[in-house]
């Protein structure tokens, strides 16, 4: 019962990050053309920047129709950036034919700290997959060093890769993003899933072995309380219709399977 109320108090802090961030107040760009601004507002969540100004002179009303979508586009290109943004908020003032967008970003993870994960995943990496043969088991080598190495956070206090390799707990979030970093890095494709259990909401991850989809769920395959050395494959390499015996999710994601 406790794992399930550590998950439910989980997702009320997930949902707040999320809403902030999705659903919240908005962020923006700018260029002459929709395209343009896109491209930008995606390079500077790249570069981590927190306040951001452009000059939009492209047509006010189709910005202004279509900003919410964009946005939303722009996040979906890149889970690991979308997943560190905790909350955004975008101003939009028009004259003389222009218009000027002042944005403000705040990030669970900074960029001196993403250099920080990034680094250490290199540097880990050669030890990790040394014995592994083939995806399958890259995946598994990954898959079995965050489950030994990550103890599941039941204060709810980290979120982020950064947080679960220098302090070694981590919720579903930060489970995830490590998961996506460590598999990215290691050359496979993968996302981030936003989904929902019994409990609450909940993040997992896709990963592409071997051409096809499968669900990998680092979280779940945690013990808590943590014992030491101890892993499952229960969430492992999971078709959909087997993950969704006890996930459920609604956004669009690569078929799995």
């Amino acid at each position: 019962m406790l794992r399930w109320l550590i998950r439910l108090g989980i997702a009320a802090i997930l949902i707040t990050g999320l809403g902030s961030q999705f659903y919240g107040i908005g962020m923006a760009s700018s260029e002459q053309t929709l395209d343009q601004l896109r491209a930008s507002i995606f390079t500077q969540l790249e570069e981590r920047k927190t306040d951001i100004s452009f000059d939009y002179v492209g047509d006010r009303q189709e910005l202004s129709a279509q900003i919410g979508s964009l946005l939303r586009e722009v996040f979906a290109e890149d889970d690991y950036a979308a997943y560190n943004v905790d909350a955004y908020l975008y101003t939009i003032r028009t004259w003389n034919g222009a218009a000027k967008i002042n944005l403000s970003v705040t990030y669970r993870e900074s960029a001196e700290e993403m250099a920080v994960v990034d680094g250490k995943i290199r540097e880990l990496l050669p030890g990790i997959l040394k014995d592994a043969v083939g995806e399958q088991q890259q995946a598994r080598a990954i898959h079995d060093w965050i489950v030994t190495h990550v103890a599941y956070d039941t204060n709810l206090e980290h979120y982020t890769a950064y947080d679960a390799l220098t302090s070694g707990t981590a919720v579903c979030q930060g489970y995830s993003l490590l998961a996506f970093r460590m598999l990215e890095l290691a050359g496979f494709e993968t996302r981030i899933v936003e989904g929902s259990v019994d409990s609450g909401s909940h993040v997992w991850n896709l990963v592409k072995v071997n051409g096809r989809w499968y669900h990998m769920d680092a979280t779940w395959d945690d013990p808590v309380p943590d014992r030491a050395g101890q892993t499952s494959y229960a969430y492992f390499l999971k078709t959909d219709a087997q993950m969704k015996q006890d996930h459920r999710w609604t956004k669009p994601y690569p078929a799995a399977g």
